[in-house]
C-alpha cells in the first residue's frame, strides 16, 4: 500500500512536470457547451464537461454528432467546416450550418418531388457558446449567434455576430439582448460590457483572437481540434500529420538561398579585383583626413562665435545704451532746471503785468474797457440781427413777400404767413393722396409685369403646347407624382390646330369648343390613378379629363399599332378647318370630337335655319331654337386661345404686352417722380411759412444795434483822446504782456523738450534691458576676444 502510494505520487508530480513543460502558462479545459435551436436541440440545452473528461455517448442518431458539431462551429468558420465527420460516408457530409439551423431530420417524397423535413422553416435564431476555464481561474467564453429572417437555403443570407468574452458569458445574456431580432440593441449591449470583445461577421478577427486567449500558436491547431472532436477512423495518417500536426518545413528554400549565394565566383573574384584599385587610389586618404580635421576645427570655432555673437552683441550694446541712457539723463536735469528757472521769470512776469494793469485802470482805464466790452457785445448782438434778418428777407423773397425791413410790413408778413399755413394743410394732404395713389398703381404694375415676365419663361420652358400655363404645370406636378410619361397625358388643344386658309375661324372654333381644350386625355389603364390623385387635391383650375379607350390588340394593324378606324366629318363642319397632330390619341379623338362638330354658316340667315352650326362671329345654334354666344371675350382675342403645335403666336401677344407695360411703367415712374417733386415743395413752402410766422421783430431790428454800436464807438473815442499818462499807462501794460507771453512760449518749448526726452530715455531704457538679457549667458573671455577680432568696433549708429 505504501509503495502503491509512493509510486502514485510519482506518478502525478511526473504528469505534473510534464504538463508544466507542455503548458507552461497553464492548462485550458473545455467547461460548458451551450446549444439554442442547433439541430435536434430545440430551444436552449446547456452540457458540463468534467475537468477529467466526459465520456458522450448514445444510439445512433441521438445527437451526439449535433452536439459536439456545435463546437466545431465556432472554432471554423461555417463555409469551411465539415460537420458529422464521424458518420460521413466516404469524404462526405450530408450536414451543413444552415442545416443545423433549421434541424433538419428527413425528408418527404410526394411521387415528384423530394422536399427536406425541418423544425424551423421559416425565420429562425441559432446560438452556440463554448466556455474554457484556465488553471488561474480565469474563464474564456466563445460564442455565436446565426440568424436568418426569411426560409432561405442560402448560406450567404445568413447573418451572424461572433463574440469573446473574458468571463463566464451565458448564452441566454445574448438572446435576451437580440430580443425579437433587435440587432442595434444586442450590439449596444455587447459594447457596453467591457470584458466582451464583438467581432460581428468578420470570423478572421474572431478567430485570431480566441486563439491568442487559448494560446493557440499553431494556425492548425483549430482545424486538427475540430477534426479530433469526431475522430473514429483514420484513413490516411500520415496526410492528417502532414497537414495539421507538423509545421511547414523551410529546409528546401533555405538550401535553394545559399547555393544561390556561392553561384557567382566570378563576380566575386571581379569585385576583389576592384577594392584593390579602389585601395591604391584611397592612398591620399590620411593628408585629406588631416586637412578635413583642420577644417573641422576651424568650423567648430566659427559656430562656437556664432552660438555667442548674440551674447556679444549684447554686452557691447547694453554698455553703448547704459551710456546714451546716464546722457539723457544729464539732458533732462539740465532741462529741469531751465523750466524751474522759467517759472520763477513767469511769476515776476505775472506781477508786472497785474502792476502795469493797476496803474492803467486808476488813470481811467476801467471805463474804456467797459466800453471796449459793451462795444463787443453790441457787435456780437448785431452780427446776430444781421444773420437773422438775412434769412428772414431770404424766405420773404422765396414766398414773393416784401423783404424791406419795416415793423409794419413785417407784422403784414406773419399774418399772411398764418393764413397760409392753414391753407397749407389741405394741399399737403391733396398731394400726399395723390403721391399713395401713383405709388399703389405703380407697385401693381411692377407686380403684374413681374408675373408676365414668369409667365413668358414658364411658355418659353414649354414650346410644344399653346394650353394655359397653369394646366400645364398641373399636368407636371401629376406626372411627377405618379410616374406616368408625358405621352400619356395630353391636352385635347395640344393635338389641334386650325389650318392657314381657315385661320380666320380660329376664334369661333375656340369658342365652339370650349372647356374641350384644356380637358386632359388619359389612357385607360391609368386613370384610377389620376382620379383619385385630384380627389384629394385642390388644383384651383376647373379641371376636366377624359379617359382614351384604345381598340383592342386583336383588330391592330399588323406593324402593332391599332388598326386606324376611320371617321367621317361633316362637309361644312369646322372639324375638317383643323389640323390633326400625329398621335396614337388622334383616331380616337376625331371619334370623340365628331360629336361635338358644329356646321360654319355665312350668316345669322342660314344660322336660324341650321340646327348645331356657327358663325365666324361666335354665335352657335344648338338644337333648334336654343342659341348662344360666350362674349366675355372678344372674338378675336388670341391670349385666350390654346389651339396650336407651339406658342410661338401666344409668345409674341405677350411680349408684346410685356412692351406695353413697360411703357406704361415707365410714364408712371415720371408721374410718381412728378407727384414727389410737388409734395416735396408744398412741404418745404409749409416749412418756409412757418419759419416766416416763428420770427420776432426784435431778430431782425438791425437798425436800433447799429444805432447803438455807432453812439458807443463815439464815447470810446472821446474817452483815449482826453489825455496822454492813460496812453503811456495802456503801452507799459501791453509791453509787460508780451514779455510774460514770451516767457511763458519759453517754459512751452521746454516742456516739449522734456517730454522728448523724456520718451527717449523710456526708450534707452528699455534697449538696456533688452541687451542685459541677451547679454546674460556667460562668455569666456577667448570667446570674446575671438568676436572682437571679427566684428571690430560696435556703435549704436551701425
Amino acid at each position: 500500500m505504501h509503495n502503491e502510494q509512493v509510486t502514485n505520487e510519482q506518478m502525478n508530480t511526473g504528469q505534473a512536470v510534464f504538463g508544466a513543460d507542455l503548458f507552461p502558462q497553464g492548462q485550458i479545459r473545455l467547461s460548458e457547451l451551450s446549444v439554442y435551436n442547433w439541430g435536434s436541440f430545440h430551444g436552449l440545452h446547456t452540457a458540463s464537461i468534467d475537468a477529467d473528461g466526459t465520456l458522450v455517448t448514445g444510439g445512433n442518431g441521438s445527437g451526439k454528432s449535433t452536439f459536439i458539431d456545435g463546437l466545431m462551429a465556432l472554432l471554423l468558420p461555417a463555409g469551411k467546416a465539415t460537420f458529422n465527420v464521424a458518420a460521413a460516408q466516404g469524404d462526405r457530409s450530408d450536414r451543413s450550418l444552415l442545416s443545423y439551423m433549421r434541424g433538419s431530420f428527413g425528408s418527404a417524397h410526394d411521387g415528384s418531388s423530394t422536399r427536406v423535413k425541418s423544425k424551423r422553416e421559416k425565420g429562425v435564431v441559432t446560438g452556440l457558446r463554448a466556455l474554457c476555464q484556465c488553471d488561474d481561474g480565469s474563464s474564456v467564453t466563445l460564442a455565436a449567434l446565426f440568424w436568418t429572417n426569411s426560409a432561405t437555403n442560402s448560406l450567404s443570407d445568413v447573418k451572424r455576430v461572433y463574440v469573446v468574452a473574458k468571463r463566464d458569458l451565458q448564452l441566454k445574456e445574448m438572446l435576451d439582448a437580440f430580443g425579437e431580432g433587435n440587432v442595434r440593441q444586442l450590439k449596444q449591449w455587447l459594447r457596453d460590457d467591457p470584458a466582451i470583445t464583438d467581432c460581428d461577421s468578420n470570423f478572421s478577427d474572431y478567430e485570431e483572437l480566441y486563439r491568442k486567449h487559448l494560446y493557440m500558436d499553431n494556425k492548425n491547431a483549430p482545424a486538427l481540434l475540430s477534426r479530433a472532436l469526431g475522430l473514429k477512423k483514420i484513413d490516411d495518417l500520415t496526410k492528417l500529420i502532414r497537414e495539421l500536426v507538423l509545421e511547414p518545413s523551410g529546409v528546401k528554400e533555405d538550401a535553394r538561398k545559399v547555393v544561390e549565394e556561392f553561384s557567382d565566383l566570378v563576380a566575386i573574384h571581379e569585385q576583389l579585383i576592384d577594392a584593390k584599385e579602389k585601395y591604391n587610389h584611397l592612398g591620399r586618404l590620411p593628408e585629406l583626413a588631416e586637412s578635413i580635421s583642420k577644417a573641422a576645427k576651424a568650423l567648430d570655432l566659427l559656430q562656437l562665435e556664432k552660438n555667442y555673437l548674440g551674447v556679444y552683441f549684447g554686452e557691447a550694446l547694453s554698455i553703448l545704451w547704459s551710456n546714451k541712457l546716464a546722457e539723457i539723463g544729464n539732458q533732462l536735469e539740465t532741462i529741469s532746471r531751465a523750466i524751474k528757472s522759467a517759472e520763477i521769470e513767469g511769476k515776476d512776469a505775472q506781477g508786472s503785468v497785474e502792476k502795469r494793469h493797476e496803474e492803467y485802470l486808476n488813470l481811467g482805464g476801467d471805463k474804456i474797457e467797459s466800453l471796449k466790452k459793451d462795444i463787443q457785445h453790441t457787435q456780437d448782438k448785431l452780427n446776430d440781427v444781421i444773420q437773422v434778418s438775412s434769412n428772414y428777407q431770404r424766405d420773404c423773397r422765396n414766398l414773393s413777400l416784401s423783404a424791406e425791413l419795416n415793423e409794419e410790413l413785417f407784422l403784414e408778413n406773419k399774418n399772411t404767413a398764418a393764413e397760409k399755413l392753414a391753407k397749407n394743410e389741405y394741399d399737403t394732404k391733396q398731394s400726399q393722396d395723390y403721391f399713395g395713389e401713383i405709388a399703389a398703381q405703380l407697385s401693381e404694375k411692377k407686380k403684374n409685369l413681374n408675373d408676365m415676365k414668369d409667365e413668358i419663361r414658364e411658355i418659353e420652358a414649354r414650346p410644344d403646347s399653346n394650353i394655359d400655363i397653369s394646366y400645364q404645370q398641373l399636368r407636371d406636378e401629376m406626372i411627377d407624382s405618379l410616374d406616368l410619361s408625358s405621352e400619356e397625358l395630353v391636352f385635347i388643344g395640344e393635338l389641334l390646330d386650325v389650318k392657314e386658309d381657315e385661320k380666320s375661324w380660329q376664334g369661333a372654333i375656340e369658342r365652339a369648343l370650349g372647356g374641350l381644350k384644356t380637358t386632359l386625355l388619359v389612357p385607360q389603364k391609368s386613370y384610377s390613378m389620376v382620379t383619385r390623385w385630384l380627389n384629394v387635391r385642390h388644383t384651383g383650375l376647373h379641371v376636366r379629363a377624359q379617359v382614351v379607350c384604345q381598340a383592342r390588340p386583336e383588330h391592330s394593324s399588323g406593324s402593332g399599332r391599332p388598326a386606324s378606324s376611320f371617321t367621317e366629318f361633316n362637309e361644312r363642319g369646322y372639324l375638317r378647318k383643323l389640323v390633326w397632330k400625329d398621335n396614337p390619341y388622334r383616331d380616337w379623338l376625331k371619334g370623340h370630337l365628331n360629336k361635338f362638330d358644329l356646321q360654319c354658316v355665312s350668316g345669322t340667315d342660314e344660322l336660324d335655319a341650321t340646327p348645331f352650326s356657327m358663325t365666324k362671329e361666335g354665335l352657335v345654334h344648338m338644337e333648334r331654337g336654343r342659341f348662344e354666344k360666350k362674349d366675355q371675350r372678344r372674338i378675336n382675342d388670341r391670349k385666350s386661345w390654346s389651339l396650336g403645335f407651339s406658342n410661338k403666336s401666344s409668345l409674341v401677344i405677350l411680349n408684346s404686352d410685356k412692351k406695353d407695360a413697360e411703357l406704361r411703367l415707365a410714364e408712371l415712374n415720371a408721374t410718381l417722380n412728378e407727384a414727389r417733386a410737388s409734395l416735396n415743395k408744398v412741404a418745404e413752402r409749409a416749412k418756409l411759412w412757418g419759419r416766416l410766422g416763428s420770427y420776432a421783430w426784435e431778430q431782425v431790428n438791425a437798425q436800433y444795434w447799429q444805432q447803438r454800436l455807432d453812439n458807443v464807438s463815439v464815447d470810446l473815442k472821446k474817452l483815449e483822446q482826453s489825455g496822454g499818462n492813460l496812453e503811456l499807462a495802456k503801452n507799459r501794460w501791453n509791453t509787460a504782456k508780451v514779455h510774460l507771453q514770451k516767457i511763458q512760449e519759453n517754459k512751452g518749448q521746454l516742456l516739449m523738450e522734456k517730454g522728448s526726452l523724456g520718451n527717449d530715455k523710456k526708450h534707452a531704457q528699455e534697449q538696456v534691458d533688452k541687451y542685459q538679457q541677451l547679454a546674460s549667458t556667460c562668455m569666456t573671455d577667448d570667446v570674446r576676444t575671438l568676436l572682437s577680432e571679427r566684428v571690430g568696433e560696435v556703435t549704436l549708429e551701425s
